[in-house]
């Protein structure tokens, strides 16, 4: 590991501060379960680390029918929130699946972000829940949507000088509900070979008002399946339906093979899970309207 610099401002605005002051230089810690790893094995070398842990930037609260999250806010903080049971099941699922506990208590949800790593497992569900980020510079703040920060492997549209301040997911009215998948080549501990949400909002009809199924590692970022959520939107829901939307899925996708699952194999894992996390959602809504 090279030699750099350590930061430890006390506020977030000391922090931003030196980040505009180092740019590209520096880098951001939070939990620094991935980072310290990549500086170990010489994939990065800044010169200048700068820790959050004292910015107090680990808030969870609903403030006018908005969810927002400190970008420091850990897996384990996220899994103890009764709000985040409440509203957002599907995050707290990816939560418990995201290695052990020793690691969930120091990762962060801003750093599964900020990595952007294609299979991040936080991104999908957070994705479905129609997530937004602010990103904080000293010129001021950037919003926008998740969905629009990923630009490649590893790659996203943080300028140098900004640091991610917080994630916002709007409320959903209680006709929606979601599901979280993961495979990987264990149970726990493991990289995701494929990882889903599927989100569904329905009338009392079973129509499809609202539709989202956000895919990881299986395009070069993160990916929302279009054309499989227009096909399922204003229709009655289905097994036939949801069989062609999950084939719809599949056509969207553009994986790779590499060391942990061929090409072939996600491509036909994605119909498959796709189809899964359908149906455990619409059993997850007439669990609602009967105990409703």
């Amino acid at each position: 590991m090279e030699e750099f610099n350590y930061l430890a401002p006390e506020s977030f605005d000391q922090a931003v501060v030196a980040k505009s002051q180092h740019a590209e230089k520096s880098r951001v810690i939070a939990g620094g379960t991935d980072l310290l790893l990549r500086m170990r094995d010489k994939v990065v070398a800044p010169s200048v680390l700068i820790d959050l842990r004292h910015t107090s930037l680990d808030k969870i609260l609903i403030s006018n029918g908005v969810m927002i999250l400190g970008t420091s806010a850990s897996l384990s903080q996220i899994l103890e929130n009764s709000e985040i049971t409440q509203h957002f099941p599907a995050l707290q699922t990816a939560c418990r699946e995201f290695a052990g506990p020793p690691i969930r208590n120091r990762a962060t949800l801003g750093g599964n972000i900020v990595n952007a790593s294609p299979a991040a497992d936080l991104v999908p569900p957070l994705m479905a829940y129609d997530a937004s980020i602010v990103l904080r510079a000293s010129g001021g703040d950037r919003a926008l949507p998740l969905a629009e920060f990923f630009t490649g492997p590893g790659q996203s549209v943080i300028a140098p000088d900004e640091i991610l301040m917080e994630i916002q997911i709007p409320l959903l009215p209680a006709s929606s509900a979601a599901t979280f998948i993961k495979l990987g080549q264990r149970r726990s501990m493991a990289i995701s070979q494929v990882n889903l949400t599927a989100r569904l909002s329905m009338n009392n009809s079973d129509c499809v008002t609202d539709a989202r199924i956000a895919l990881g590692a299986v395009a070069p970022t993160p990916v929302r399946a279009h054309s499989a959520e227009d096909a399922l939107v204003g229709e009655k829901l289905s097994e036939d339906l949801i069989r062609m939307a999950a084939k719809k899925a599949r056509e969207e996708i553009t994986p790779i093979s590499d060391v942990r699952a061929s090409l072939e194999y996600r491509l036909e894992m994605t119909e498959v899970l796709v189809r899964r996390a359908l149906i455990a959602t619409w059993k997850k809504q007439r669990r609602t309207k009967t105990s409703g």
